[in-house]
């Protein structure tokens, strides 16, 4: 079952409480309660915001002009949090919504906007605003705005979407992912901004797996996720991310996972 984060607005002896990625205190906006909401996580994907922006590239999200993080969401960050236990939603309104991200300024610490768009949430659904280096472009897909859609798996089982954030790799080559517990490709010749929708597949409790983006029909590595572990009837998604040309430092090319459920 998911875990849902609601914006209600809380006045309790002069303090307001919300979650946060790094569990602290802000202002946050207040969009009612969950009955007639649908849910959004943020994730920072694009490690050539600052040039995109020409910003500073940390930022603040709004919704409806309402400020909905607390501390700035910082490149690798999601927000809200997510663990085993709690999965990174919030809940904002259903229907046509602003979405605007800012960068802090020197007299109100949310003044610069960076862009603004509107997206339609449908009531109950689930959604993950992934933050990429073509976060300007016009198209959900290249932003890249997805519904978390998919069913539970059943016993024995676990889901996983695969999402090639990677956008600059100037070899300009599509890439496989590698599985060394099944000794096969999961994913097979993914091009840059590519989404692969959620597959199913089997669970073991007593293995974990060892995971490889590989240029496409190599054995070249350009990424690896050691000791990778799956739950039983969890959904994830796997994003490959960071400037395609580095393989060190804090934006080079690396694999992330995002438990939904």
């Amino acid at each position: 079952m998911k875990k849902i984060l609601s914006y209600t607005l809380l006045i309790a002896a002069g303090m307001i409480m919300f979650f946060s990625c790094k569990k602290q205190a802000d202002i946050v906006g207040a969009f009612g309660t969950t009955e007639d909401q649908a849910f959004v996580r943020v994730i920072h994907a694009s490690p050539f915001f600052r040039q995109v922006f020409n910003a500073p590239d940390s930022f603040n999200i709004f919704v409806n002009n309402a400020k909905v993080n607390g501390p700035l969401i910082t490149y690798a960050g999601l927000f809200p949090a997510s663990n085993s236990t709690a999965f990174g939603y919030i809940a904002v309104p259903q229907g046509l919504v602003n979405v605007k991200l800012t960068v802090a300024g020197t007299v109100n610490t949310d003044s610069i906007p960076l862009t603004l768009f509107t997206k339609i949430f449908t009531k109950g659904q689930y959604y993950s605003i992934i933050v990429t280096d073509n976060f300007k472009s016009a198209t959900d897909s290249s932003k890249i705005i997805l519904q978390d859609t998919y069913t539970k798996p059943g016993n024995g089982n676990y889901s996983l979407r695969f999402v090639h954030a990677v956008l600059n790799d100037t070899a300009g080559l599509n890439v496989d992912v590698y599985s060394t517990r099944r000794n096969a490709n999961i994913f097979n010749a993914i091009k840059p901004g590519q989404i692969v929708n959620f597959q199913t597949f089997p669970y073991n409790s007593q293995l974990n797996d060892t995971l490889y983006v590989r240029r496409a029909g190599t054995t070249q590595n350009l990424s690896t996720v050691n000791g990778a572990s799956f739950g039983n009837q969890r959904v994830y998604t796997l994003v490959y991310r960071g400037n395609g040309d580095l393989t060190t430092g804090t934006k080079a090319r690396a694999l992330a996972t995002y438990l939904h459920q």
